[in-house]
């Protein structure tokens, strides 16, 4: 088993080896015949590395000889172009000639344009290459004319559109509360088909031109600008002369303005509320000066005061009429103000249009700067108006300034925006202004304390009625109420007002800070007119009517305090303020009633003993006592009712709590001297000496301060 096991393995062994031999012999022959095509393929390649290096030496010579070929054609090429370059330049004039001659506009801005490019190009090269060409002259003289033309184009074609814009559409954006370009939109300074042709234009010529065109530009566009405002200026007139009645006066109608030429086409409503928007600035700045020009108290509509109250804006005798400051002056110049950034905020946008972006800041700059010194002189010269005015002593005048300051400030952020990007030199106009007003407002605010002093002076009522002083500052003080705001920059300048401020908490909102100030001015004004009217009062003779002269401006001015907001302003300065005239109104009152003394004199000194008159045994020096006390009574009683008949308390209410008091001071004394002496048999002609009634002396009474009684 074992044997056959080996065997058979043995014979397997001898197969596996015969069969590898078999493989060994075939890879022998396949190496052999491998080898032999290695050798074929050697032989090939070797000569076609022979025959490579045959072409090459055959070949590169011709190669070269063609490189050089390409080479002289492409520069034979570039010369004839540089030829024709060169060429077209000294053709370009007779080209374009007949273009050049003619009018941008007939033959179209573009084209024109492109043939002045031409004519520019071939300055540019004569200039670098060919400065002695005859050519030269002609191309530069051609390229002038077109230039001029072009120059002459873009003038008359501004020229034809400086038109000013129509009043009514001036109106139309004084009405707008919010300024946009939308709003702006309906402004057609220049069409827009047209706007195209001049903006290329206008950067050709500041790109080939050494005149400044964009100057020419800002001249004419400033000219239409200042147009426009004084169209709207005439307009302002006009409508004001048709409204009738003198221009200025507060007295007359609210103004509506009218529209006159191409304006009279705009519907009724829309005219009427343009208009009525045009003056609602003024109306709303100086409202309440026809109520300031009352003659009476504080709720009352009769109030007879001392003199004539000088009116707002009046002409005093001598004084030249261009002296005074009209409101319609003001009026305009209010709308004038609003106006101008209107029209300019339209200029900018269109110079955004028709000027280079790099240039557009400047030449909005010149164009404003005319009309920008128009409105400074416009405003210095109303505030030097109000400046003689006030001078005058027609302190009104300082409101219309007020006003003015008040539109102003308010609109100063607007052209703030507006001026962003422009010089200081600009941006400082308006500030000046501001400045100007401010100044006026604060020489006249002064002017006035000191008036208050030296009017004090003037001539006084013989009846003791309020003082015209009196009335003329409490109307002046209670006007300036609604500009408490416009003030309080100016105020806070004194350092003596801010002072006066220190009992209050830090940290005030800005509207009660400009209260405050104004209740400590306010005071400043009341301290020096109670000193004024003490120190002129002095000049009485007669200590009752002294008294009563007082007594009528004290309450007068305390009634007016309380009527207005006046108190709550000078309260925060002078809490005590309404206590410290009460009390002085009761001083007044008290030595007013010493006036009764003389009468009093009859009624308590010397009396006939009670037990005399009833035992009927009256002595002649008695009955001679009662007839003296009778005729001493009758006589001064009559004599003051004269006296106090021609003294004046035009405060119905104080004129009879005075009368009461008098009643109820005099009557109860009388009457039990009356009751007394009434039968007393001291004289046989009785109605001589008892001539009046406790009735009759009360009557007498009533008949006080009562002239015509």
């Amino acid at each position: 088993m074992m044997m056959e096991q080996v065997l058979e393995k043995k014979l397997n062994v001898t197969r596996q080896l015969e069969k590898e031999t078999s493989q060994v012999v075939t890879l022998k022959d396949i190496l052999s015949r491998s080898g032999q095509v290695a050798t074929n393929v050697s032989g090939i390649l070797d000569s076609f590395e022979h025959r490579l290096a045959r072409l090459e030496t055959t070949i590169l010579p011709l190669y070269q000889q063609t490189g050089n070929l390409q080479r002289r054609q492409r520069n034979t090429e570039k010369t004839l172009q540089e030829l024709d370059y060169v060429i077209s330049f000294y053709n370009v004039a007779g080209q374009v000639e007949g273009t050049v001659r003619e009018r941008p506009s007939s033959v179209g801005v573009p084209q024109y344009l492109e043939a002045m490019n031409r004519l520019a190009e071939a300055c540019r090269y004569f200039e670098q290459n060919n400065p002695q060409s005859v050519e030269i002259e002609n191309v530069t003289t051609l390229f002038e004319a077109g230039t001029d033309a072009l120059s002459k184009e873009f003038r008359d074609e501004l020229k034809k559109y400086q038109k000013p814009v129509p009043p009514v559409v001036t109106l139309e954006l004084l009405d707008e509360e919010e300024l946009s370009e939308d709003t702006i939109s309906g402004v057609e300074l220049v069409p827009p088909g047209v706007r195209e042709d001049l903006r290329a234009i206008a950067t050709w010529l500041d790109k080939h031109s050494n005149t400044d065109r964009l100057t020419v530009y800002a001249k004419l566009r400033s000219n239409a600008l200042s147009q426009s405002l004084q169209a709207l200026r005439d307009h302002q007139r006009a409508s004001s002369m048709e409204r009738g009645g003198t221009p200025g006066s507060l007295n007359s109608p609210g103004p509506i303005r009218a529209r006159v030429g191409k304006i009279d086409t705009t519907p009724k409503s829309r005219t009427q509320k343009i208009s009525n928007r045009a003056n609602r600035m003024l109306h709303e700045a100086i409202k309440g000066q026809l109520r300031s020009r009352r003659q009476g108290s504080p709720g009352h509509t009769s109030y007879p005061l001392h003199g004539t109250l000088t009116p707002p804006h009046a002409t005093t005798p001598g004084a030249a009429g261009e002296d005074c400051l009209e409101d319609s002056d003001v009026e305009i110049y209010l709308n004038q103000v609003t106006a101008l950034h209107r029209l300019a905020f339209a200029e900018l946008l269109l110079a955004q249009q028709l000027v280079p972006a790099d240039r557009v800041t400047r030449t909005f700059e010149l164009i404003l700067r005319d009309p920008m010194d128009q409105l400074v002189a416009e405003g210095e010269s109303l505030a030097g108006q109000a400046r003689r005015s006030v001078g005058r002593g027609d302190h009104q005048a300082v409101l219309s300034v007020l006003a003015m300051l008040r539109h102003v400030t308010s609109m100063q952020p607007e052209y703030d925006r507006l001026l962003t990007n422009c010089q200081t030199s600009i941006r400082s106009k308006f500030a000046a202004i501001i400045s100007m007003l401010q100044e006026t407002c604060v020489r006249a605010l002064e002017g006035f304390v000191e008036s208050v002093k030296s009017d004090g002076e003037r001539a006084l009522p013989k009846d003791g009625t309020v003082h015209e002083v009196t009335s003329n500052a409490l109307i002046f003080t209670e006007q300036l109420l609604e500009y408490a705001l416009t003030l309080s920059p100016m105020l806070q300048r004194d350092q003596s007002l801010s002072a006066a401020l220190a009992n209050l908490p830090r940290g005030l909102d800005q509207n009660l800070l400009a209260k405050a100030l104004l209740g400590a001015y306010i005071k400043r004004v009341l301290v020096n007119l109670g000193l004024a009217l003490v120190s002129r009062s002095e000049s009485y003779s007669d200590t009752t009517l002294r008294s009563i002269f007082r007594l009528n401006n004290y309450h007068y001015i305390l009634k007016t305090l309380q009527n207005s907001e006046l108190l709550n302003l000078v309260a925060l300065v002078e809490p005590q303020c309404d206590k410290m005239y009460n009390d002085q109104i009761m001083e007044q009152k008290k030595l007013y009633s010493q006036s009764w003394s003389k009468v009093l004199h009859y009624l308590n000194h010397e009396d006939v003993p009670i037990s005399v008159i009833q035992a009927g045994k009256l002595r002649d020096k008695d009955r001679q006592l009662i007839k003296d006390k009778f005729s001493g009574f009758n006589k001064e009683m009559e004599e003051m009712c004269r006296v106090q008949r021609s003294y004046s308390i035009p405060d119905r209410e104080l004129c009879v709590s005075l009368k009461r008091d008098n009643m109820e001071y005099i009557l109860p004394k009388y009457q039990v001297f009356y009751d007394k002496y009434v039968n007393v048999a001291f004289t046989k002609n009785t109605e001589k000496y008892v001539k009046y009634s406790p009735a009759d002396v009360s009557t007498m009474i009533d008949k006080f301060f009562d002239v015509a009684a």
